[in-house]
């Protein structure tokens, strides 16, 4: 993927719902976004199109996906920590 298409994304992941803002910004300003591979940042791509309310509970661990590919890159943003400063 070039990169105005990562831009793109990251740019994307903005949500309406400050909740998942919090888990995006720490996971992209963490370097989590960075460590992605290309498989991954179409898992990505794809997980971004989900319904905000259905993002927030697959990151609070309340739903799981079938896709594990798509539940391991869930679990590695959710596992992002709100508290602290990027």
């Amino acid at each position: 993927m070039d990169y105005v298409a990562v831009e793109k994304l990251k740019w994307r992941s903005r949500r309406s719902m400050l909740e998942l803002d919090l888990y995006f910004e720490r996971f992209i300003g963490g370097g989590g976004f960075a460590k992605l591979d290309e498989t991954e940042l179409l898992a990505y791509q794809h997980l971004i199109t989900l319904d905000d309310a259905d993002l927030l509970l697959l990151f609070q661990g309340k739903e799981e996906l079938a896709d594990p590919q798509l539940q391991d890159l869930v679990n590695k943003i959710a596992q992002q920590n709100f508290y602290k400063e990027v």
